[in-house]
């Protein structure tokens, strides 16, 4: 997957953003996912201006966002 160097405070800024005018479960989802990338960060396992796919790969790394999230 290419992002073209998104940087993922880009990222969830459009996550954020595009969840206006949608259902509530989708936005309920998004809300969701970008909570789990907001520990991620707080946690300090990624950097707001990492680019997107350097992001991913530091959380595969650790078995995926949700582990990520949770350790």
């Amino acid at each position: 997957m290419s992002t073209g160097g998104k940087k993922l405070q880009s990222y969830l800024d459009d996550l954020r953003e595009g969840k206006e005018g949608r259902p509530e479960q989708v936005q309920q989802g998004l809300e969701t996912y970008v909570g789990l990338w907001d520990k991620v960060v707080q946690k300090g396992i990624v950097s707001p201006s990492d680019d997107l796919e350097t992001a991913l790969a530091k959380v595969e790394a650790l078995g995926g966002l949700y582990q990520a999230a949770e350790e």
